[in-house]
Formats: structure tokens, sequence, C-alpha cells
């Protein structure tokens, strides 16, 4: 609940909770404050009333990046989200009832929230966007495809702005699917929430200029990895300083690479969130960015199992 406060967020050590399939094991998370008063007045609005978390920290997240131009007419502006798990917490539950009480039982209630772009369909309707609308799967490179996105829109004058938004929500699946990877016992802390900001044609001189590299590298093993890596560090090709996100998984594979031995990294950690990991480490580049003394600089995206990607922060 803006950005000060997320930089608040890493001063207050992670909750423990036990595991789904090892209740006696008990695994670090930060989860959103679903009772802070900027929430719950979400959940009063009728159409997020039995909206997923997902869809309420997205919802609050793009009325935050709105904020910085009130007077844009709504029609004119698109959204653009990047999604990793999606709606998990209804996904299961649906899916769970559905083998405890039988296919026919399931409840159809549940379905429609379990489709990844529900919870960017409840954004744009809550927020009165009736601009292009479209949803984006992957790991946390997915925030650089948005990205791109959001820059074809512009160019082709399909929109005025355009709000890119990611997102991802806490479920006991899926923090059992971090520690069956491994990356739990490599010091990752499960974490939810979203990030957004809004994207438009340069204003003025005084304006933050960002450009998504023009192609993401893909790999399926873990071989394919550190060479999509080495691709990626060496397709800069500019000599700009290259920062790196607070969190990386897997976070040991960094110190095999040598170019990247001498990057920073940025601080602080806030956990792993996929795409949400993503759009806070965007935020916290642009923060340095804006520094008096900061200069260019390439934010490196690595992605968790798909590809790696930057943004070049001008």
């Amino acid at each position: 609940c803006t950005v000060a406060a997320l930089e608040r967020a890493s001063e207050t050590a992670p909750d423990l909770e036990p595991l789904l399939s090892w209740p006696g094991e008990k695994v670090p998370v930060r989860r959103v404050d679903l009772s802070a008063e900027i929430l719950r007045r979400r959940q009063q609005e009728p159409r997020l009333r039995r909206a997923s978390p997902l869809a309420l920290f997205l919802t609050e997240a793009a009325s935050q990046a709105l904020e910085a131009a009130p007077d844009l007419p709504r029609a004119r502006v698109g959204l653009v989200c990047a999604l990793s798990t999606g709606s998990i917490g209804y996904s299961r539950k649906f899916y769970a009832d559905a083998l405890r009480r039988g296919r026919r039982l399931a409840s159809p209630l549940l379905f429609p929230e379990t489709v990844y772009n529900s919870p960017v369909s409840h954004v744009a309707a809550a927020l009165g966007l009736s601009g292009a609308c479209y949803t984006l799967m992957g790991d946390e490179t997915a925030w650089v495809e948005a990205l791109r996105v959001a820059r074809v829109w512009l160019t082709r004058g399909t929109t005025d702005a355009v709000l890119v938004v990611a997102g991802e929500e806490i479920d006991a699946i899926a923090v059992d699917a971090y520690r069956s990877a491994g990356w739990v016992r490599r010091g990752l802390a499960a974490a939810e929430g979203a990030g957004a900001v809004l994207v438009r044609h340069p204003q003025d001189g005084n304006c933050l200029v960002v450009r998504p590299a023009a192609q993401s590298f893909y790999f399926r093993t873990r071989e394919e990895r550190q060479a999509a890596w080495e691709k990626a560090v060496a397709s800069g090709g500019s000599g700009l300083p290259l920062v790196l996100p607070a969190n990386i998984a897997p976070p040991d594979l960094a110190r095999h690479i040598a170019a990247m031995r001498d990057s920073e990294r940025l601080v602080p950690d806030w956990g792993f969130a996929f795409t949400a990991s993503t759009a806070w480490s965007f935020l916290q580049a642009a923060r340095r960015r804006a520094a008096p003394a900061s200069g260019p600089f390439r934010l490196l995206v690595p992605g968790s199992n798909a590809a790696i990607s930057s943004v070049t922060f001008e």
C-alpha cells in the first residue's frame, strides 16, 4: 500500500507458516494484511465482493498508479497485466471441491474466478477503464513482455496511456511448490501483493524513460538457463552498469556468471512473488534512477523457469 509502505515492509521478519504436505515444517512467507482499511474498502465494492485477493491487490496498485494522471480519460487508458500463478487460491478450492464432492457438484461460482483474465477484468470494471485490456502469463519476465505490449499500443495510437500491472497471491499449494523446487531451502521467502506503473509517451524532458529489451532469452534445462543468462548479459552491448533484482531464483546462479559478479543488487528484498517481485524491482530501479547522482543502467530480469530479459533505465 504505496511505495513508501513497501520500503518499510522489509523492516519486519517474514511470518512462519506450516506446509500443506508437511505440517511439522514451517516456511517463511510475507502476506498482505487483508484487514487493512485500504483493502477493506475495496472489498465493499460490488464487483470485488467475491473476487480473489489477487484482484484486490491489482485494483489497489492500479488505482495508486492512476493518481499520477487524474485528468486522463479512462476510455483511452489501456490495461496489460503480467501474471504467473493467477488466482491460485480459488483454483485450489475449485479442484479440491471437485475431488471431494464429485465433478457434478463442484461450485460453478468458483470456476469463473480461476480464469487468468478474471482479476484483470475486475480491475478494468472497478476503475472504469474501457480501453484495450490484455493478460500475459509467464515467469518474472512476463513483466517485460507487458512493457513491450504497452509500447506497441502507444506506438499504434491504440491508447494514450497504459497501466502495466503485475500481482501474486499466496496459497498453501504454491508454497509447497516453492519448497519442492528447493527455493525455500536456498533462502527465498514466499510473498504476495501487486505493483503497477502508468506508461505514456514522454511528456517533457524530466520524465523517466525506460526501454524493455528487444527480446527475451528462453530456456528449458539448467544448462540452457545458464547459457540464456550469459546471452542476456552480453546482449546489452552498451556498457551500462548492470543491476540485479533483490530476489533471484535460483539465488546462487549469479555467482557462476562472471559478468554478474561486479553487478549491484537492489535492496531491500521483499520476498519471492514472480511477476509481482519484478514490479517491485522495477519500482526500486525507478527510484534509484530518479536520484540526482544516478546515471543510466540496465535492470536484469531473470525468470525462475522460462526466460531472462532486461529493462534499460535511460
